[in-house]
Formats: structure tokens, C-alpha cells, sequence
């Protein structure tokens, strides 16, 4: 029993920490977390409230990563983006709290899909908004409400559907966009782990054991990430949104 406890830990610790990285780079931490705790035996819907928890400081430690590219970014246009997923973010906890397990299993795979093929069709949606939106702010600001909504209910694939929809905004570069997702990530994410936990849904011993090593992979994440280039970072985004859609489809499969 002592050493199951054991490698129950070891198994969560590890995923936490590259977890971290991977959310500092494009999202997909969930993909590891969430299934290594659904793996020991916690149902779907608290392992996505007991996973998000565990990512929260992943977040923290990423955008404290970026804080130098934080400078170049408009503040007005900031504050915006953290209004709307803030609000966002307490209607999409509220619905994961009332979802059932098998339906939230079943939802999964086609959340992050979408979440996906938004970012690989960005550039050209980002050209189509430039051409056709012209001054209109609504559809880039309710495209921001959307995802806010829906990293509030599934933290999976939300750093590539947050990178989807700031990617319409021509002001910022992919670096900006980037420190961006990390911030935003880390409040709503803290805003429906608030939620969650008052909910009941999140299991402490494990989320805790977590955090610190999610903490460390997402700092270590955004130094790794500034160094790469721009085409291989946006192929490594894709390929961790391909791997993501994959896995939660056959995970599926037995709800």
C-alpha cells in the first residue's frame, strides 16, 4: 500500500512538472495531469478541478517568465483582455460543476479539437479580421469572453485557444502573444480554482504535491520558449493540440 502511495505521487509529481513547461509554451499541461490523475482513480470532473489547482502556480511561474515582454504590451488593451476572462471564467466553473463525469468525457475531446484548428487557421483568420473587421472590436473581445468561458469549465488546450483568439489581434507578435496566454491563463485559472474549491472539487493532498513542480516547469518553460524560434514554436503548439484531441478521444471511448 505504501509504495502504490508512493508511485501514485512520483507518477503526478512528474506530469505536474512538465506539465508546467508545456503550458509556458503553447497549453497541454492538462494532457498530462488529467489523465495521470483519472489513472489513480479520481473521477473526470474533480481531476480537471484537482488538475487545474495543481497548474495554477505553473501559470504564475510562467508569466513571472515573461515579465520582460510584459513592458511592450499596451495596458489598456490588457486590462481588457483580464475583465473579460475574469467574468468569463466564473460561468464556465459553474457549468463544469454541474456537469456529470461521462458527459464531461464525452465534451472533452471536441473542445479541444476546436481549440486546435482555431489556432492553425489563425493566420489566416488574423489576415480575414484585418481586411473585413476593420475597426470592430466586438468579435476579437467576444472571442476572449468565449475561451475565458471555456478555460473556466476545461483548462485542457486552453493556453492553444487562447493563442487562437489573441492571435486576431495584428498589434502583438507571437512573444507578446505568448506572455499574454500566460497571464490570462493564470487568472482565470485561479478564478474557477476559487470556485472549484468551494465547491468541493478539488483533492488538496494531491493538487499540493503538484503545484511546486508545476511552479518550477513553467518558469523553466518561458526561458526555454523565448529561445526558440517563431516556426518551430507555432509546429510545436499544433503537435501538442493534435496529441491532446487524440488522447481525449480515446479516453472517451470508455465514458
Amino acid at each position: 500500500m505504501e509504495s502504490l502511495w508512493i508511485s501514485n505521487y512520483l507518477l503526478i509529481g512528474i506530469a505536474a512538472f512538465f506539465a508546467g513547461m508545456l503550458n509556458a509554451l503553447a497549453g497541454g499541461g492538462t494532457f498530462l495531469t488529467l489523465p495521470s490523475l483519472i489513472f489513480i482513480g479520481v473521477p473526470p470532473v474533480a481531476a480537471n478541478a484537482t488538475s487545474a489547482s495543481a497548474l495554477l502556480p505553473g501559470y504564475l511561474g510562467a508569466a513571472f517568465g515573461y515579465k520582460d515582454i510584459f513592458k511592450e504590451v499596451d495596458k489598456m488593451y490588457l486590462t481588457k483582455l483580464l475583465v473579460l476572462v475574469t467574468i468569463a471564467s466564473i460561468i464556465g466553473a459553474f457549468l463544469l460543476v454541474k456537469t456529470p463525469n461521462s458527459v464531461f468525457l464525452n465534451l472533452a475531446p471536441w473542445l479541444i479539437l476546436i481549440a486546435t484548428v482555431l489556432f492553425i487557421l489563425s493566420p489566416y483568420l488574423t489576415n480575414k479580421a484585418n481586411k473585413s473587421l476593420g475597426g470592430n472590436k466586438f468579435i476579437p473581445s467576444a472571442s476572449v469572453f468565449l475561451v475565458g468561458g471555456y478555460g473556466g469549465y476545461f483548462n485542457g488546450g486552453l493556453g492553444i485557444a487562447l493563442l487562437a483568439v489573441l492571435s486576431l489581434n495584428p498589434s502583438t507578435n507571437l512573444p507578446q502573444t505568448i506572455a499574454l496566454k500566460s497571464l490570462m491563463s493564470f487568472i482565470l485559472t485561479l478564478v474557477s480554482v476559487i470556485f472549484f474549491a468551494v465547491s468541493g472539487l478539488v483533492k488538496w493532498p494531491l493538487a499540493l504535491s503538484m503545484m511546486i513542480l508545476s511552479t518550477f516547469g513553467g518558469y523553466l518553460g518561458a526561458k526555454l520558449t523565448q529561445r526558440l524560434s517563431k516556426e518551430l514554436t507555432r509546429k510545436a503548439i499544433i503537435l501538442i493540440g493534435v496529441l491532446m484531441t487524440l488522447f481525449m478521444f480515446y479516453a472517451s471511448l470508455d465514458a
